[in-house]
């Protein structure tokens, strides 16, 4: 059974960090991990419950979750979701993408996010990657740490079973909620937790530990891809303007494989979603492949891939924009925010004048004086040169003196 010294020599192995946040839904995994690491002294630790507002019973969970904390005298944030459900999308997918969005929100950096996830839970997971059909990645199930916006997320009890759990909520008496939606079958994972693997402990009964083991050495030859597939990513990132673009005669200089392999890497590291294996194909056909002057777009959940000078781009959804928007710099000597476009423009030094300065953004057939050549210029030849990928060409702020475009920002 677990103990708080088990856990705590777990946690050391994998993290040096000391500030514990723990993702506490009141259930039995999460209530049996609040409760060891309140025990850990060594360390400070908070909670953070997700409300997300699906089921009725929702408040009386932040009450009880509130009421363990004030006893364990562990402070608890309640973060509420107002979550729609468009037709076709899963429930289960939907829940879960909005609860790490508001952790990762919330966990800063110098803390690390813990999960309650054990030995039974990644052994569901492996099965339903594996009836998806993902690959090594997916089949590598849940790592015990990992990165996790600006902080890492980190999953001690991945070694342990429920059963174990179970002990140690009995011994301790342990009053945890028990979520209803968890016998409803027509969820996934629900149908193998209830219906699938029992029949398989059946036959073999220690196949959560030996699903387990397959999940770790998933693991590790993930690990070695993601070697193989960095040192590839290395050897052609000197030709990257930066690390949202690859460039894409570089990409194809490897085996179509290894392409594969390099292009979802680069989107993952780049902080995105890696793509299905559908979508992956269709960043081939429709991306990489498609011609010099064409200006394609693919996008899957919380991410967009582009194609530019030979260049591909992975990028957050844009938001809408009002090209024609005009924004008044009254104070020019106070730095501007742009809320929509997260921007924020230094003070400006300007010649004592009473016009106006105003942030404009492109119509078409702007001119402007270049300061450092001494002539005018067009800003469509400015962008050119300075090689902005059409769809930023629109977003690009302007600022004028009265009718006088006098800076593009962000392009000399």
């Amino acid at each position: 059974m677990i103990t708080p010294q088990a856990l705590q020599s777990q946690l050391q192995s994998i993290t040096p960090v000391k500030k514990l946040v723990i993702a506490y839904s009141g259930g039995l995994d999460s209530h049996v991990l609040l409760h060891l690491t309140s025990q850990m002294t060594d360390y400070s630790v908070r909670a953070i419950h997700v409300h997300h507002g699906l089921q009725k019973e929702a408040g009386h969970w932040v009450d009880h979750c509130q009421q363990v904390c004030d006893v364990l005298n562990i402070p608890l944030q309640v973060e509420h979701l107002n979550l729609s459900k468009e037709k076709g999308e899963s429930v289960e997918e939907l829940a879960r993408t909005a609860r790490y969005t508001a952790f990762k929100k919330s966990v800063q950096a110098g803390e690390v996010l813990l999960t309650a996830h054990h030995q039974n839970d990644q052994a569901e997971t492996l099965l339903l990657q594996l009836f998806r059909g993902a690959g090594v990645q997916g089949l590598a199930a849940m790592p015990q740490i990992s990165g996790f916006g600006i902080a890492h997320l980190a999953r001690p009890l991945l070694n342990e079973t429920r059963e174990s759990l179970e002990a140690y909520a009995k011994i301790h008496q342990l009053a945890y909620i028990e979520d209803p939606s968890n016998q409803d079958s027509t969820f996934d994972r629900n149908f193998l937790r209830n219906e699938i693997i029992p029949q398989l402990k059946n036959r073999w009964p220690s196949i959560d530990k030996t699903i387990s083991r397959s999940a770790t050495i998933q693991a590790e030859t993930k690990h070695i891809l993601d070697d193989i597939a960095e040192q590839d990513l290395l050897s052609i990132k000197e030709n990257n303007q930066n690390n949202n673009t690859l460039l894409i005669s570089g990409l194809k200089e490897f085996s179509d494989s290894r392409q594969k392999l390099l292009l979802r890497y680069w989107i993952q590291s780049s902080g995105f979603k890696a793509p299905s294996e559908k979508k992956l194909k269709h960043i081939f056909t429709d991306v990489v492949d498609a011609s010099d002057d064409a200006q394609p777009l693919l996008a899957w959940y919380g991410a967009e891939i582009r194609r530019y000078q030979g260049r591909l781009y992975i990028m957050s959804p844009l938001l809408d924009h009002d090209s024609a928007q005009v924004i008044s710099w009254d104070d020019p000597q106070k730095p501007l925010e742009i809320p929509l476009l997260g921007l924020t423009l230094n003070a400006l030094v300007l010649e004592r004048s009473t016009e106006l300065v105003t942030i404009r953004f492109r119509q078409g057939g702007e001119t402007l004086l270049h300061a450092k050549r001494g002539v005018t210029i067009s800003l469509k030849n400015l962008l050119n040169e300075a090689g902005i990928p059409p769809w930023q060409r629109s977003r690009i702020p302007l600022v004028y003196q009265g009718d006088t475009l006098i800076i593009v920002v962000g392009v000399d």
